[in-house]
């Protein structure tokens, strides 16, 4: 028995030690220990050899421990005072030059052959093995969730929050996460807890395919990544890194690193199981970011239909598959004539009232679920009065399925006027280039006319019996003439000349000139002209017979009974803040029908037997061609024309 205990390594292995290699067995032996341990030779002072535990916390080779002195890997205590006791505490120097504090226990190998089997376990590594730290690292595991879980709006502070379980668990804040930038081939620092910067802030895209695994590097293993080469560069003694993202969808990395400590123990299982947390937080951070976009755009869309349907001038009705009537926008209120609630519920024909062809093109819509347009229908008001429209029918579809239809309505009814209108202005256009060729060409054979019925009244007695007819005849041309010129003046284009006209003065010589008519029709005239009038900038000829045109017709209204005719100037700003000059000629006449006062300004529009219809249109359009304005005011017992024309900016 004695000898088996002894002999260790031969009762271990028996007869099969001549089989194996002791140097392999003792190997072998040594990596089943999971502690770091060297195997030291007393006789000859020399390690024969360590396993790996050993060579990552003192960052030495193999080949760099063989045959190596004690001493050279221990600073203290002496190798005597090692083997004095089964349990002790040094220093051990790394090959970095750390001096790591350690606790060596020894166990004998072998007697015979003196070796010696000396666990070197770190102080970090004994206190993570302690039941406090284990505690630290459950409690460490059970918060994570519940961070998660408890997360706020702000998705980075969330993350944030992870990694200080991590720098407080193991006690570093060399700690970051990197997220690969959708726009370059590169990964980007998100979030740092590092005091000093030591790992860069971008990486390449390749490394996070080369660390696409859970990895632990320290120094004396090979560099493959930019980030161990930084962490090399900055003298880290361990990096680990975890993917972040499913295998095909890999987002960034979590990076931990340690300065002048060794890695502690589940370093990437913890670090794999808080990668996940954050993964998750990023994927749900896109989500609501997604969503919250996609709310945002509905919302605006909403807000866009509701302002165009309730701003837009056509009528909108909107019905369900069977044709009752679901909404109805202000516009289609005003054209139809009835409120919203009074057509919610109500069958559609009974509010679009149309002998047309609507009905029919609705159901087709609903049988087809095709878009139809119905154009000039007449549909039928409120209060019974028709209207032509356009009225578009388009279908609604749900996954295929017809949930309503919108009828957008349009009033054409102003718009056919318009058309009406402008033909009845081309006509008037062209009618008015003929009225100029036909007065030029009839007052010549006017002219001759009248000229021969002069000749023949000189020649014949003035007792003669034809004395009479030919004066009759003589009449009658200068009445055509007077008429033809009148055609003449509103067929032609007018363009004012230009001078400075004094209106009071003007507006004297014209009622002087109308004093013997008014005397005999018993009308007293009326002229109130202010003081220091500004002159007008015009064509006095042109304004003369504007006003001798309202003179005239103040006149006529009155020659029945009589009465006062009054001609009023003042400076005025009413039209504009421009000085203008106010002329206003008002009559106690019987006033103007109501019938004609909507188009008192219209050709051919006159209340005198005799007259031509065309002095106040050419008397409106003289006065715009002075950049005027003409108005009036009627009323059984009289009327008031009043024209506005600006004052010279000369004067």
């Amino acid at each position: 028995m004695r000898d088996v205990i002894s002999r260790p390594i031969q009762a271990l292995f028996g007869n099969k030690l001549n089989k194996i290699e002791t140097h392999t067995a003792i190997q072998n032996l040594l990596e089943l220990i999971s502690e770091p341990a060297l195997v030291y030779d007393l006789e000859g002072n020399r390690v024969l050899m360590a396993n790996s535990a050993f060579l990552v916390l003192s960052a030495y080779s193999q080949q760099e421990v063989i045959n190596e002195n004690l001493e050279n890997l221990l600073e203290n205590p002496s190798p005597e005072e090692i083997l004095k006791e089964d349990s002790s505490t040094g220093t051990l120097k790394s090959r970095n030059r750390i001096s790591i504090p350690v606790e060596i226990r020894k166990s004998v190998l072998d007697q015979q052959t003196g070796y010696v089997v000396l666990k070197v376990i770190s102080q970090t590594d004994l206190q993570y093995l302690s039941g406090s730290w284990q505690k630290r690292l459950l409690t460490t595991f059970q918060m994570m969730p519940r961070v998660v879980e408890n997360s706020s709006e702000d998705w980075l502070e969330t993350i944030r929050r992870l990694l200080d379980l991590l720098k407080g668990l193991f006690e570093t804040n060399l700690i970051c996460v990197y997220h690969a930038n959708p726009e370059f081939p590169e990964l980007r620092k998100l979030i740092s807890l590092e005091e000093l910067t030591v790992f860069p802030d971008t990486l390449p895209s390749s490394d996070l395919i080369r660390l696409s695994l859970p990895a632990l590097w320290t120094p004396g293993k090979r560099m493959t990544t930019h980030l161990h080469r930084s962490a090399r560069i900055a003298g880290v003694t361990y990096v680990a890194s975890v993917a972040i993202g499913q295998d095909n969808a890999l987002e960034g990395l979590v990076v931990i690193g340690g300065m002048e400590t060794q890695p502690p123990p589940l370093l990437l299982e913890t670090i794999e199981a808080l990668a996940d947390y954050i993964s998750q937080v990023i994927t749900r951070s896109v989500l609501e970011a997604n969503l919250k976009r996609e709310f945002e755009r509905k919302e605006f869309q909403i807000q866009l239909y509701s302002s165009v349907y309730e701003e837009v001038q056509e009528g909108v009705v909107v019905v369900d598959p069977d044709s009752v009537i679901i909404e109805i926008n202000p516009a289609a209120e005003l054209l139809f004539g009835y409120t919203r609630n009074e057509v919610q519920g109500e069958r559609v024909e009974n509010i679009l009232i149309t002998p047309d062809r609507f009905l029919p093109a609705l159901a087709n819509v609903v049988t087809t679920k095709a878009q139809s347009l119905l154009e000039n229908i007449t549909l039928h008001r409120r209060d019974g009065q028709t209207f032509a429209a356009d009225v578009k029918i388009i279908p609604i579809q749900s996954d295929g399925q017809l949930s309503g239809v919108v009828l957008l309505v349009r009033d054409i009814s102003v718009h056919e006027q318009i058309l009406a209108q402008s033909r009845q202005l081309e006509q008037r256009a062209f009618l008015g280039e003929f009225m100029g060729v036909f007065a030029h060409e009839v007052l010549n054979p006017i002219n001759n006319i009248s000229t021969g019925l002069q000749i023949l009244s000189r020649r014949l007695a003035s007792e003669h019996s034809l004395q009479e007819l030919v004066s009759r005849m003589e009449n009658d041309c200068e009445r055509l003439h007077h008429q033809m010129e009148a055609l003449k003046t509103y067929a032609k284009p007018y363009e004012p000349k230009q001078e400075l006209v004094e209106i009071p003065q003007l507006l004297n010589r014209i009622l002087e000139r109308w004093r013997p008519r008014m005397e005999r029709l018993n009308v007293r005239h009326v002229f109130q002209p202010a003081e220091k009038l500004p002159p007008v900038k015009g064509d006095w000829r042109a304004l003369d017979q504007v006003f001798n045109n309202l003179i005239s017709n103040a006149i006529d209204a009155m020659k029945e009974n009589g009465g006062v005719l009054s001609v009023r100037v003042s400076l005025s700003t009413l039209v504009s803040a421009h000085p203008h000059l106010e002329i206003a000629v008002s009559d106690n006449g019987p006033g103007i029908p109501d019938d004609i006062r909507e188009k008192i300004f219209e050709p051919f529009v006159t209340t005198k037997a005799s007259g031509t219809g065309l002095g106040l249109s050419i008397t409106k359009r003289i006065v715009t061609a002075h950049r005027g304005s003409i108005t009036f005011n009627s009323y059984p017992g009289g009327t008031v024309f009043r024209i506005f024309l600006p004052a010279s900016e000369e004067a």
